[in-house]
């Protein structure tokens, strides 16, 4: 495995296993798109955080790790699942 590889590999377990990550990502695959409001609200609702800053460190971190892609669409930002945040479908 080239060392490339094996960082991005190690980045996307440390993203996945973070429990706001993981739920972030559950809700996401749920349905592939989602926009940033939906999402947050979700995340607060269900009790998972509470502040827009633990929001956006946690969503640039899998955007980081390839999991999650952003997309800016009618002056809306959403977040579409990518195959490295599909590991979380075995969780």
């Amino acid at each position: 495995m080239s060392e490339q590889r094996k960082v991005s590999h190690l980045q996307t377990l440390k993203a996945v296993n973070h429990p706001i990550r993981r739920e972030m990502l559950r809700f996401v695959n749920e349905v592939n798109k989602i926009s940033k409001e939906d999402l947050l609200s979700k995340l607060k609702l269900e009790k998972i955080l509470e502040k827009e800053d633990t929001f956006n460190y946690n969503m640039d971190f899998l955007i980081q790790a390839l999991c999650i892609k952003k997309v800016a669409e009618q002056g809306k930002i959403f977040f579409e699942i990518l195959p490295g945040g599909k590991v979380i479908e075995s969780f």
